[in-house]
């Protein structure tokens, strides 16, 4: 059975057999096989497909630090962290903004500021003047990284700002 046609004896079709390989790097090996209705359930593999998907050309970030702990002093005035951007793809990186999950707080870039382009295999990098969150609990905040790498996904990538208590 194709689909919903069955196939008389001595009739013909084509089969059209397909391999998306967007988002998939690296080895693979495919069989195609045709099982029949002749009694037994018999099974045919038609072909076999072994390769290999090079990785397309894009632009991939890493972030240091990833994680920034506000404590005692800080957690209270803020302070200014320094972030080196490394760009380990193929194709130039353009970050266009650092912003608040929330989309309240922009810490770099929009539409004044302009974006941070690094080169491949180049780093760049940035101050962000974190601000303080008084209080006496441990709270989390994140910030997006909205750029054009490949590897951060459709809403950005992640850096985790960590109020301590006291």
């Amino acid at each position: 059975m194709l689909g919903k046609h069955a196939l008389k004896p001595g009739e013909k079709t084509e089969l059209t057999v397909s391999y998306e390989t967007e988002g998939r790097p690296g080895p693979f090996d495919k069989k195609v096989l045709l099982t029949t209705n002749i009694p037994g359930g018999k099974s045919i593999e038609i072909f076999s497909l072994k390769g290999e998907v090079l990785e397309a050309p894009g632009a991939k970030i890493s972030v240091e630090p990833r994680r920034v702990t506000l404590k005692g002093e800080e957690r209270a005035a803020g302070k200014v962290q320094r972030f080196v951007v490394k760009n380990e793809g193929s194709l130039p990186l353009v970050v266009k903004e650092i912003r608040s999950k929330d989309g309240k707080t922009v810490y770099f870039g929009g539409a004044d500021a302009g974006a941070l382009t690094v080169q491949p295999g180049q780093s760049g990098e940035l101050e962000l003047k974190i601000p303080g969150k008084p209080g006496e609990k441990a709270e989390r905040e994140f910030l997006l990284v909205d750029s054009n790498a490949r590897n951060a996904g459709a809403s950005g990538l992640f850096l985790l700002i960590q109020y301590d208590a006291p």
